[in-house]
């Protein structure tokens, strides 16, 4: 959409909508929009005459939006006492399901516009609950954004296919890699040795004399380079291959060969165990994959790249050494190292042309050159060209403006719009938000637009549309399309699919063998791993799992793998646990771990002490999996996970306070009141010179401490055997010494042993998890409040009690999986 230097101020308001105590009145400030935008936000939503709530954690009072003609309620807040009127008020999509949502709808499944839009606010432990999900200008100009770029990346902009990119990148041509080599964090290598015909390895050579060595032919290199240097989380070091960079979004085929291997002072040997490697788009997370030691192995995978993305390569398993600050450099050096031998690009790769996501959106209508002169405005497109010309594939050229043409533009707009707000709403469109949209594209046509960039305007408009933009419905029973989205929502963390609309349009949905039947279908779909993660990060407080970092010198194995590690065993052990129904009980005590090779030698290092149960020597390579273990062991459950145990500590030291506060307001839906005004916080002494458990008895000598710190430190001192990432502990691990010679030493012994509120006594971790077993019914209350307010976007209320009560006693004989069922088949979920 063009875009007009001249700026609208509004006039003094709110920076986002502003709630009466009745009603919450939109007032939408339009500073910083153009004009055309500010037209586009008019047309959109004033129609609508919509109440929404107020960009904050507050409820709205009894409202009613009319959206194009239908009436639509807002908010209807119950009463607790009588749980009369509706229980759930309308909400918005959050950025994780509007991004989720723009990639199913237009089939662009690597579509990534989610950093446009502002972080959403949370409310009873989830950023789905209705009262976070405010709206202000700057949620509106995020959609108006994150819209455009997307019907821009489903556009195709030619007639023809793109050529795809087959081309092979050696690291010896990359400019990270060369100053790596020269810098000492690096080696070439060949034929499996070191190649000492290239630069010496005692060379000093500097990385600012980079030009004379391609000058005296060094560079490029034809033959292996092996990394002895990962990036660490606090440092910039990145090795990417500087000569690819995407010009059009898409599928793309890589293949690696890599191999690890032990460098001695110039000598390449084998190593025990493979290495690993991880690929990134330059943040983005690709894969893991491993090296085996001097096997030089291909991988193979398809991924989805977009526009200007650099592939980063990192030895991920190789310890943070930085070689090019030994005085022998890599000459004197002796450690692990991952040699890579190349990277084979292809794509994009199209299955049809034009692609799917430009069918949905044009149909089958021609795609022409509009260079005439005949149209005022074209649809804008970027010329990658300019920005990365040593990406583009040899021989091709800027192209001319293409764009999509109609012969009848009045019939193809209806058309096309018919099936597309349809989608987009999640419910048949209407004659008056037909009627609006139609107009809309009639009226920037008859302004100079081509038909596309009509077109275009109209699905812009559509997505930034509180049709769009909103989930729910009146208050009572929900009709069969509101249903389908508060499943698909729910379970996919994204619109319904055509099985899903189908139901609704035939009204079958709400049959309890086919709702049951859905479920299953959905929790089997690899979009269920979506609601996994997003419901496993906000439960669990994943979400905050990089807020800190520990200390390097006391914990100097924690890295980005190890890291990642810990997200991916959570989420894959819930998944795990809903896919084979395990039962509640399976969160604390499953029997078997998620875990790959960097979490086996985390939980069980080779020194360690407790081997009762350790199956390190068999857990090998950088993929997840499920692994058995013997009924007693201390991991694999929750309490057990690295990640659960370094977002309830702080930082650098565990804190049994937070621990506490976290098992009783995660599995025991307990949750402590908050400390009383003025009471300091307890500041664990990292020198161990005073111990937690001390500071805690004079703390909770306080008489307004005492009653609280009853049921949160048993819990927490239950865990003390658990460092802050996860690790098993006999003893405190604290600083030796100050400044520079600081190093971690064995602290005070570690005591777990705590007396709980009802007068009994744990003497370790094994036995207070075995108190929690021994109330599973609890668990089981405690993780379905949690789903319903997942699933509903609404907290539960003492109003809903018998609702909670049967979906717990129906759940009863059975596992997460029938728990997920009986919540499903609730009045809670069935009712708005």
């Amino acid at each position: 959409m063009d875009e007009e230097p001249t700026r609208v101020r509004s006039l003094p308001a709110s920076d986002s909508m502003s709630a009466s105590p009745s009603t919450a009145v939109a007032t939408l400030t339009l500073l910083g929009h153009s004009v055309a935008r500010v037209l586009l936000l008019c047309a959109v939503w004033l129609p609508t005459m919509v109440s929404l709530p107020a960009a904050g954690p507050k409820e709205s009072g009894n409202s009613a939006a009319t959206l194009v003609g239908e009436e639509v309620p807002v908010a209807h807040p119950p009463d607790p006492a009588s749980g009369k009127g509706g229980r759930a008020p309308l909400r918005r999509l959050t950025r994780i399901e509007y991004e989720h949502t723009l990639r199913d709808l237009l089939g662009l499944p690597g579509l990534a516009v989610r950093d446009l839009l502002p972080e959403d606010g949370r409310a009873y432990g989830f950023d789905k609950s209705a009262v976070a999900l405010g709206v202000s200008h700057v949620h509106v100009a995020g959609w108006f954004a994150a819209a455009e770029a997307a019907i821009e990346s489903a556009s195709a902009s030619h007639p023809i296919a793109p050529k795809p990119l087959q081309e092979r990148f050696l690291p010896g041509e990359q400019e990270f890699f060369k100053l790596a080599l020269l810098e000492g964090d690096a080696v070439f290598l060949k034929g499996g040795r070191y190649d000492d015909e290239a630069l010496p390895v005692i060379s000093q050579a500097l990385p600012h004399r980079l030009a004379h060595y391609e000058q005296s032919g060094l560079f490029p290199y034809r033959h292996s380079v092996g990394v002895f240097r990962r990036q660490r989380i606090d440092d910039h070091f990145a090795l990417f291959f500087t000569r690819f960079a995407p010009i059009h979004a898409g599928r793309y085929r890589l293949r690696i060969s890599i191999w690890g291997f032990q460098w001695d002072k110039g000598a390449v040997g084998p190593r025990p165990a493979p290495e690993t490697v991880s690929l990134h788009a330059n943040d983005r997370l690709l894969a893991y994959l491993d090296a085996p030691s001097l096997t030089p192995t291909v991988h193979e995978l398809e991924v989805w790249l977009n526009p200007g993305e650099r592939l980063l390569f990192t030895a991920a398993s190789v310890p943070p050494a930085r070689v090019y600050q030994m005085a022998g450099r890599a000459a004197e050096y002796t450690g692990p190292g991952v040699a890579i031998d190349w990277l084979d690009v292809e794509g994009p790769l199209h299955d049809t042309w034009p692609p799917e996501s430009h069918l949905r959106l044009y149909g089958e209508l021609p795609l022409r050159a509009l260079g005439d002169g005949k149209v005022a405005r074209a649809p804008r497109r970027e010329q990658a060209l300019q920005r990365f010309p040593e990406a583009l594939p040899r021989g091709e050229e800027p192209q001319r403006p293409w764009g999509v043409v109609s012969g009848d533009p009045a019939a193809d707009a209806r058309r096309l719009l018919t099936g597309f707000l349809s989608r987009a709403f999640r419910r048949p469109a209407t004659a008056s938000e037909m009627s609006v949209a139609t107009a809309l594209v009639t009226r920037r046509i008859k302004q100079g637009d081509s038909f596309e960039l009509a077109m275009r305007t109209a699905y812009q408009a559509t997505l930034c549309s509180p049709g769009f933009l909103f989930v729910g419905g009146p208050p009572g029973p929900l009709d069969d399309w509101a249903l389908a989205a508060r499943l698909s929502y729910f379970l996919w963390d994204s619109m319904p699919d055509e099985e899903l609309f189908t139901l609704a349009r035939r009204k079958q949905l709400h049959q309890p063998g086919i709702l049951r039947g859905q479920v299953e279908r959905m929790l089997s779909d690899d979009r269920a791993g979506r609601f996994v993660a997003h419901f496993t990060d906000d439960w669990l407080d994943l979400v905050e799992l990089e807020a800190t970092t520990p200390d390097a010198v006391l914990y100097p194995e924690f890295d980005r793998s190890l890291l990642d590690a810990m997200r991916a065993e959570t989420r894959a052990f819930v998944l795990e646990v809903i896919r084979r129904d395990e039962p509640v009980t399976a969160l604390l005590q499953p029997g078997f771990a998620m875990i790959n090779q960097r979490l086996a030698r985390h939980y069980w290092p080779p020194d360690a002490i407790r081997t009762d149960d350790a199956p390190a020597e068999r857990v090998v390579g950088a993929a997840i999996r499920r692994v058995p273990l013997p009924a007693e062991s201390l991991r694999g459950g929750l309490l057990g996970q690295a990640a659960i145990l370094k977002v309830t500590s702080n930082g650098t030291v565990t804190s049994p306070v937070k621990r506490g506060a976290w098992v009783l307001r995660e599995l025991l839906d307990q949750p402590p009141d908050p400390p009383p005004p003025g009471v300091p916080a307890v500041d664990p002494d990292v020198r161990g010179a005073v111990s937690i458990r001390d500071q805690l008895a004079r703390h909770t000598a306080d008489s307004g401490c005492a009653s609280c710190h009853a049921a949160i430190d048993p819990p927490g001192f239950a865990l003390e055997n658990f460092d802050v990432l996860g690790g098993w502990r006999d003893r405190y691990r604290v600083l030796a010494d100050d400044g520079p010679t600081a190093r971690p030493t064995a602290g005070p012994a570690v005591d777990p042993s705590c007396e709980l509120p009802d007068g009994g006594h744990c003497d370790s971790f094994a036995e207070y998890r075995a108190h929690l077993l021994g109330e599973p019914r609890i668990l089981t209350r405690s993780l379905a409040r949690h789903l319903v307010v997942y699933a509903t976007g609404c907290d539960v209320t003492p109003a809903d009690k018998d609702a909670i009560d049967t979906i717990v006693s129906t759940a009863d004989e059975g596992g997460v999986r029938q728990l997920i069922q009986a919540i499903v088949a609730s009045r809670l979920f069935l009712e708005q």
